[in-house]
This record gives structure tokens, C-alpha cells and sequence, in this order.
């Protein structure tokens, strides 16, 4: 009982840490998007807003905290039914009552963080614009603002290999700033299937409770069938990164059924025996059984060779 209550601990802790750090990257993706605005906002109409808690964190939390609860159990040598029973009921519980509290506080307004204290003019006359802009067809090599950038057709000196004078300027429209950015597509596809796999829970969540935990905890069977990944080796790091990796592919499982197109065809062939609202976790469900299955036999196999 001592193990099963440090292992609930575990998992609450971890499960809010990683909603509350998820939440916080999205923030910070949000603010870095808006500092390439230009021209900036000005006064009155908010500095770097957004939200810290998002719906986004919550597939996040919930993968995570399940593969690091399943690292965890391994580690404490528990057994596994039991640590199975108390991360599926875990799961469950704290992914709804975070979106239980997460309609709560957008009713409310939401954990909204907003810098109203922004300076009147962030630009002032003088400021340089190099080139990549598409403020002004035909972008220059640089603008000089030599009024007020904020005034609808300020003055400017403009240079196209050499300066010439606009003295009523085009209005300026915000644009993103042409700063380099190194993109990976890796960590990018992971936060489009995160985005997704939100959608989806959010929906399954707004049809009821039921529903919700019908589909919730299909995925969670399926995701708790990969631990024989990570109690693969001796050693607990290579076990984390291998139960990453089939996390990954979880993920990318859970988006690929979830495409309208695939979800239609699948439920076309299902359509005479099961809904096609439960086709998904259907599979998910049979997945998760036919792993564990060959997870118990294995474990047999190697019981009568031990055994002799």
C-alpha cells in the first residue's frame, strides 16, 4: 500500500508539472510570435497577452505522466496490475477534472497574462527597417521612418541603392518581422499531434462524462499495453527514452485515426457493426489487449524456462 500511495503522489505531481510546463512553452511560443510583430502594439491595446493554462497542456500531461508513471513503477519493482490499475484510474480522473477546471476558468476569464503596462510608443521617429518586409511593394534595403511610424502616411527615406524622400508614406499593416528561424519539423510535428489529440479529448469531453472516459480510457489501455517497453533492459534511462519513442508513435497512431478522411473510411467498414463514434476506441482497445496478451505470454515463456 506504501508503494501505491508514493506511486499516486508521483503521478499527480508529474501530471500537474507537465500541464503546468506545456502550458507555459505554449505562452512562450505565443509571446516569441508576438515580439515579431511590427509595428508593436501600443498602449491600450495589451503587451504579449495569453493564456498560461491551455487544453493544449492536457495531452501532453496525460501521455507524460503516464510514461513517467510507468518508469516510476518499474523502478520501485511494482507489480504490474497494480500499477496498471492505479495509473488508468489516475489518468482518468485528473485529465477530467483538469478539463473540469479548465471550462471553469475560462468562464472566468482564464489564467490570462497580459503586460498592460506597455510603453505609448514602442517606435519612434528614427527607427530603421531593413529589408524582407512586405510593408511597401518591392521590399527597399531600408526604411527610415522620419515621423511618427504609427501615423497613417508618416514620412520616410527610403533606400533602393540609394535614398529617396516619401513624404506620405503607405499605410503600415502588422507584419512578421523577417528574422531567421531554425525550424525542426520533428518537435513542430509534435506540437500539431498535440494540438490535435486536444481537439479531440476536448470533444470527446464536451459529448459527457461518459463518452469521455469511454475514449480516454481506451487510449490509456493502450498507451499502459506499451510498459513492456519500459521494462525492456536494466537500465531505467534507456527504458524511458524506448517508452518515448512508442509514445511518439502513439501519438502519431492516435492522429493518423483521428483524420477525418481515415476516421470515415474505417467507419464505413464498421458501420453495420459497431458506431462509428466507437471505432476508435475500438482499435485503441483491441491494440492495447492483443500487447498485453503477448506480454502475459511472454512472461510465461520465460517463467517455465527459468523454471526449467
Amino acid at each position: 500500500m506504501k508503494n501505491i500511495a508514493k506511486l499516486v503522489l508521483f503521478f499527480s505531481l508529474s501530471f500537474m508539472a507537465l500541464f503546468f510546463l506545456a502550458g507555459f512553452l505554449d505562452l512562450l511560443q505565443k509571446w516569441t510570435d508576438a515580439a515579431l510583430i511590427f509595428p508593436p502594439p501600443g498602449r491600450g491595446t495589451g503587451f504579449f497577452p495569453g493564456n498560461l493554462v491551455t487544453r493544449m497542456a492536457l495531452p501532453a500531461a496525460f501521455y507524460g505522466s503516464i510514461l513517467l508513471g510507468l518508469n516510476y513503477s518499474t523502478r520501485r519493482r511494482m507489480a504490474y496490475p497494480a500499477a496498471f490499475a492505479v495509473i488508468f484510474v489516475c489518468a482518468l480522473g485528473l485529465s477530467a477534472a483538469a478539463f473540469t477546471g479548465l471550462e471553469s476558468l475560462q468562464r472566468l476569464g482564464g489564467l490570462r497574462i497580459t503586460m498592460e503596462q506597455a510603453p505609448a510608443k514602442m517606435v519612434e521617429p528614427g527607427f530603421i527597417f531593413t529589408t524582407g518586409s512586405s510593408i511597401i511593394p518591392g521590399p527597399p534595403d531600408k526604411l527610415i521612418f522620419l515621423e511618427d511610424p504609427y501615423k497613417t502616411g508618416a514620412a520616410r527615406a527610403v533606400s533602393r541603392g540609394s535614398f529617396f524622400y516619401q513624404g506620405n508614406g503607405p499605410a503600415i499593416y502588422p507584419v512578421r518581422l523577417p528574422f531567421p528561424e531554425e525550424k525542426s519539423r520533428f518537435l513542430g510535428s509534435i506540437t500539431e499531434d498535440f494540438l490535435r489529440s486536444a481537439q479531440y479529448l476536448a470533444a470527446w469531453f464536451e459529448t459527457g462524462l461518459l463518452p469521455y472516459g469511454v475514449y480516454a480510457g481506451s487510449l490509456a489501455l493502450f498507451l499502459l499495453s506499451l510498459g513492456c517497453l519500459v521494462n525492456i533492459s536494466y537500465w531505467s534511462l534507456a527504458n524511458l527514452f524506448l517508452g518515448i519513442l512508442a509514445f511518439r508513435g502513439a501519438l502519431m497512431l492516435d492522429a493518423f485515426l483521428n483524420q477525418p478522411h481515415i476516421h470515415e473510411l474505417l467507419s464505413s467498414f464498421a458501420q453495420n457493426i459497431v458506431h462509428e463514434s466507437l471505432v476508435n476506441p475500438i482499435i485503441f482497445s483491441a491494440l492495447g489487449a492483443l500487447i498485453l496478451l503477448y506480454s502475459a505470454l511472454v512472461y510465461l515463456a520465460r517463467g517455465r524456462i527459468s523454471n526449467g
